[in-house]
C-alpha cells in the first residue's frame, strides 16, 4: 500500500451484528483506541463495552470522555479483527478521514512500514 502524503490511509470493512459499512482509516501510531464517529457507531447498533464503558482522551481542546463501544468485526487487506473495543468520537472538521486505527488494531497485525519506498504493509501475524 501507497503511503499518501505523509500518511497511512487504508479502506476499512466495519461491521455491527446487521450492518457494514466501508470507510478509509487512518493508521494512527499515537492513539491508544480505535476511533469512529458517532454516527457510524449508531448505524452499526455498537454495544457499549461493559468492562470499560468510557475512555479520557487527550484532544487539542483538552480532555473529554467518550463512550467505548464493541466494533463485531473489523476487515483491513483482508485481516478480520472481532470484538474490537472503539472509541465513540467525532474528529473535528476539517479532517479529510473520520476513522483513526490505533494501537489496540496494530497491536493484533504487523505493520511493515518502508519510509524510503514510501509504501507500507499490513499483514496477519499467525
Amino acid at each position: 500500500m501507497e503511503i499518501k502524503k505523509g500518511k497511512l490511509v487504508v479502506r476499512v470493512r466495519l461491521e455491527g451484528k446487521r450492518f457494514k459499512v466501508f470507510e478509509d482509516a487512518l493508521i494512527d501510531t499515537g492513539a491508544v483506541f480505535t476511533v469512529i464517529p458517532p454516527v457510524i457507531a449508531d448505524f452499526l447498533e455498537l454495544e457499549a463495552n461493559r468492562s470499560f464503558p468510557k475512555a479520557i482522551l487527550v484532544t487539542a481542546s483538552g480532555l473529554i470522555e467518550a463512550p467505548v463501544k464493541i466494533l463485531e468485526k473489523l476487515e483491513v487487506a483482508g485481516i478480520e479483527i472481532e470484538s474490537l473495543p472503539v472509541v465513540v468520537h467525532k474528529i473535528p472538521d476539517p479532517a479529510p478521514i473520520k476513522v483513526l486505527l490505533g494501537m489496540n488494531f496494530i497491536e493484533k497485525v504487523k505493520l511493515a512500514v518502508d519510509g524510503k519506498q514510501n509504501e507500507f504493509e499490513i499483514q496477519d501475524p499467525k
